[in-house]
Parts: C-alpha cells; sequence; structure tokens
C-alpha cells in the first residue's frame, strides 16, 4: 500500500514535467502543507502510546495490588489458623513445661484472707510450625502466636505484670514466654488454732482457653540447678511473722463447679505462724490483767471498795483488750485458739470479781470464818487454773 508521501511525490513530479515552473512553486506550498501535517501525526502517535502506556501500566498496578491484597488475606488467615491450633492437637493434649520462682512474700493478711507476692513464671513449649534452622532468635507479641493463655485463677484485684507480653521463638521451634506478677492473692485460711497455726498456700495458674484433655502441664527442670524441679522460692523473704517450711508444685486441673475443668497447674507452700509476737503482746498482757484480778483475795475484807474497784478495774481492761484483739481476725463463724484463751481469761477475771464480792458480803453479815476460808482457797486455786490454762494454749 502506496504511503501518502508516495502519492503526493508522484503527483508533483507529473506536473513537473507538463508545467516546470508552476510544478516548482506547487511543490513549495505543498511542502510547507505537508510537514505540518507529518509533525502533528507523529504527535499523535506519540500521545496514543503514552496513553496505552498508561493504561497497562494502572492495570498492572491494579493487578499487583489485588494480588498483594489477596497474598495478604491468606496469610492472615493461616497466621489465625495457627493461632487458634494447639501445635500437634492431632498427637493428643499439648505439652507446656512450666517453672514457678516466687521471688517474695510481702504480707499474709489474715483479716481479708490474701497474701501479697512476686512470682516469676517461665513457659516452654514446642512448636513445628515455627522451625527455621538457618534463622535466629526471634521475639514476636504473644497474641501473634500460639500460647496457652496462662492466668491467675486467685488473683484478688489488680495483679500487675512487669514483664512485656512477648516469646521468644527459637530456631528449633522451642518457644519460651516469661513474666512478672505481683499482687494480691486469695487464700481462704481455717484460722481455728490460730495463733499457733500452719497453713498451705495456693498460687494456681490455670489455661483460660483450654481444658484439662488438651493440655498437660509439666514441672520443667532448672537449667541452673536440675535437682529443682517445676520452681523454687526465695531463702530471705519480706515476711517478718510467718516462717516457710516447704512448698511443692505439680499440675493441677482447675475445677471450681463440676461443669468446669480448665487445664492448670499449682504452685503451694506451707508457712508456720511465729507465735513470739503474740505471746509478747498479747499473752502477756492478758496474764498481767488476770493476774491483778487476784490482788483483791489479798487486800483486806474490810477493804470492800478496793477489794471490788481491783476486780472491777481488771473487767473492764479485758473487754478492751478484746476489742484490739478482733482487729487481727476476719469475723469467722467458729472459735479460734486464741478466743477461747481469752473467753477463759476473762471467767477466771469474772470469777475473781464474784469472789471478791461474796467474801465482803459474808464479812458484812458476821461470817468471816467462811470469808476467810474463800480467800484462802482462791489464792493458789486461781493460778493453778491459769497455769493450766497457759500450757493448754500454748500446747500444739
Amino acid at each position: 500500500m502506496l504511503s501518502i508521501h508516495n502519492v503526493i511525490f508522484a503527483t508533483f513530479l507529473a506536473m513537473a514535467c507538463l508545467f516546470p515552473q508552476a510544478a516548482y512553486s506547487t511543490v513549495l506550498e505543498q511542502k510547507q502543507d505537508v510537514m505540518p501535517t507529518e509533525g502533528a501525526f507523529k504527535k499523535a502517535t506519540e500521545d496514543e502510546v503514552k496513553f496505552v502506556i498508561s493504561e497497562a501500566a494502572a492495570d498492572a498496578a491494579d493487578n499487583a495490588v489485588e494480588k498483594a491484597v489477596q497474598k495478604s488475606a491468606e496469610q492472615e488467615t493461616v497466621k489465625q489458623e495457627v493461632k487458634a491450633s494447639r501445635p500437634d492437637e492431632r498427637k493428643g493434649p499439648t505439652k507446656v513445661i512450666y517453672r514457678v520462682f516466687i521471688l517474695d512474700i510481702d504480707e499474709i493478711d489474715d483479716a481479708n484472707q490474701n497474701f501479697t507476692a512476686n512470682v516469676f513464671l517461665q513457659l516452654e513449649w514446642k512448636d513445628e510450625r515455627h522451625v527455621n534452622p538457618e534463622g535466629d532468635v526471634r521475639r514476636i507479641q504473644l497474641d501473634e502466636i500460639w500460647n496457652p493463655g496462662v492466668l491467675l485463677a486467685n488473683q484478688q484485684g489488680l495483679v500487675s505484670r512487669s514483664l512485656p507480653e512477648t516469646v521468644q521463638v527459637h530456631p528449633d521451634g522451642t518457644v519460651y514466654y516469661r513474666q512478672r506478677y505481683t499482687g494480691k492473692l486469695s487464700q481462704p485460711l481455717k484460722l481455728d488454732e490460730f495463733p499457733m497455726d500452719k497453713h498451705w498456700f495456693k498460687i494456681q495458674f490455670i489455661s483460660a482457653d483450654y481444658r484439662a484433655e488438651e493440655l498437660e502441664f509439666v514441672p520443667g527442670a532448672s537449667k541452673n540447678d536440675p535437682s529443682i524441679i517445676g520452681g523454687a522460692i526465695a531463702n530471705e523473704l519480706s515476711l517478718p511473722d510467718w516462717k516457710i517450711l516447704r512448698y511443692e508444685t505439680h499440675g493441677a486441673s482447675y475445677q471450681p463447679i463440676d461443669e468446669v475443668r480448665q487445664a492448670g497447674f499449682l504452685f503451694k507452700f506451707e508457712a508456720d505462724r511465729y507465735v513470739a509476737y503474740y505471746l509478747w503482746q498479747i499473752l502477756l498482757p492478758l496474764a498481767v490483767v488476770v493476774v491483778m484480778s487476784w490482788a483483791g483475795f489479798w487486800v483486806q475484807r474490810g477493804q470492800v471498795g478496793v477489794r471490788i474497784g481491783v476486780a472491777t478495774s481488771s473487767i473492764l481492761t479485758l473487754i478492751a483488750h478484746r476489742f484490739v484483739l478482733a482487729s487481727l481476725l476476719p469475723r469467722l463463724p467458729y472459735m479460734t485458739r486464741l478466743d477461747y484463751f481469752t473467753v477463759a481469761c476473762t471467767l477466771l477475771v469474772f470469777l475473781a470479781l464474784i469472789g471478791v464480792v461474796l467474801t465482803s458480803y459474808l464479812s458484812s453479815i458476821n461470817r468471816d470464818m467462811l470469808a476467810k476460808n474463800i480467800d484462802q482457797f482462791a489464792r493458789p486455786a486461781f493460778p493453778v487454773a491459769f497455769v493450766a490454762l497457759i500450757i493448754w494454749f500454748m500446747k500444739y
């Protein structure tokens, strides 16, 4: 197919043969007309090419974005599936190794039935989905990876967490989670032997998401001391009035009701209350008050006002002291050993008051011999009874 340039050139050649002069001027005019047409054609062609290229680039970009979004969605779906499913869940319960270390116990509050503890926890489990032999140890946010979802079942109020909520993933797929808890933990106490009592205090960890058939918590040996299995407790504690006797840890499911049985593990320790504080702060003041009430039997029977005043003062002092003791314990539906002791002391003081009043009355009706015999009997009898009471109180 002939191009426009060839057609124009053939026409001008024919005209040049017939009319040489006219052809020359015509060629000049046509040349001027054709050149702009050729430039316009080139410009139009370049615009079309640019338009086509831009359309192709836009389509490619849209396809790339769509593929990226689709790939991201697929990766997120896979990630969510990995988070939702336990490692090797088809092989049975997932094994999670735990280590619990009691760094400190700040206080044991009898009245509020709780204790304040500082606890370090380490969990370890194997997840083959994160194996990367050529990689390094990675630190990942806890909510971005499968985890047993451990929490404290007996926490009371706010329990703070000092460490970030992250895990360490090793190249072999081993995952480590570490956390430090500080706060109050509830502990029901049976205080019938108070203050000669000792108790087991429990720290109950549970999995909020998995039942006992799905997770198996296993105590792990300490890497520094293989003889320590499952955890330990510090040798020195900020606990002035208790002595730690022993501790133990083992896997224990949490079953508050029959329908709920969550996977979990338990760390517990036995503590014995130091009695020396209560001997000096409670027993000694009570003994002084009781002994003071006997003074009436040694005062002359004619001094009726002095004898009755001593016994009455002892009763009032004992009642005031009983209110102080009530602040040390919660309101209990049963009597403690200290309650029995204080009640017995109150009865002894009251009997002393009755004895003083009786002897004073007998003296007033001229029965001095009987009053004298009562005084002589009471002087050894009350001390013997009080000593027997102390022996019972001190007996474990």
